[in-house]
């Protein structure tokens, strides 16, 4: 997953080289799969539970079609009785109610394929809207870890857990203005202390050039 200026792809898109419009970004699959194991424990366990339920109302609704067609084969059987010129129209009849018993499983089959499909690229979605911001806020620690403290950028357009986001937002943003204020008190001592370098020793003059360097650092951290 490549992280661009802090933004998972996907926030904005990058800018052509020709200064035109930027490429509409294209979308796959591991884009949606931001964490895996995640995602896919969810999507897995909810769309076993879903077909063990489909398969057990379609084999309920089965089980009932079935006798439906006993039954009538039987009812059947005792009206034609020994009648010779009706052995034909029977045979006809429960080949009849054979295939149609056989296409109603084939169309059961169907409709939980669809249906275990679309769930699944349902659920796909859905925890996508979740694990997006999750994944935002764990590249952003890292990169407080790091010390670099960038400005933060808003959720997509849909993503869920708006709430903690802007709570850790909040937070980021407070560490970053305290980060800065005493960036900027230090940088204002080291002008201040520079002034006079002339009347400092040499261990001092080390410590100041150390010190000069650290609030560079962090002025580059807060860009």
């Amino acid at each position: 997953m490549v992280v661009q200026g802090g933004k998972v792809p996907g926030d904005v898109p990058s800018k052509s080289s020709g200064g035109g419009k930027p490429p509409k970004f294209k979308r796959r699959l591991s884009n949606y799969l931001l964490d895996k194991q995640m995602q896919l424990r969810y999507v897995i366990a909810v769309t076993a539970v879903s077909m063990v339920i489909a398969g057990a109302l379609g084999w309920l609704i089965y089980r009932q079609e079935h006798r439906a067609s006993e039954d009538l084969v039987a009812g059947l059987a005792d009206l034609t009785g020994d009648d010779a010129s009706l052995a034909e129209y029977q045979r006809d009849t429960e080949k009849d109610i054979a295939s149609r018993d056989r296409e109603l499983v084939f169309q059961m089959v169907g409709v939980g394929l669809g249906l275990t499909l679309i769930l699944s690229g349902y659920l796909i979605i859905m925890t996508h809207k979740v694990a997006g911001p999750l994944f935002k806020v764990g590249i952003y620690m890292e990169q407080m870890a790091e010390g670099r403290m960038g400005n933060t950028t808003p959720l997509r357009k849909g993503d869920m857990l708006r709430e903690f986001y802007d709570a850790f937002c909040e937070a980021h943003g407070a560490i970053r203005t305290r980060m800065k204020s005493d960036t900027e008190a230090m940088s204002a001592l080291v002008k201040a202390v520079s002034a006079t370098s002339g009347e400092l020793g040499a261990a001092a003059s080390d410590e100041l050039e150390e010190l000069r360097r650290h609030v560079e650092q962090r002025e580059k951290s807060l860009a």
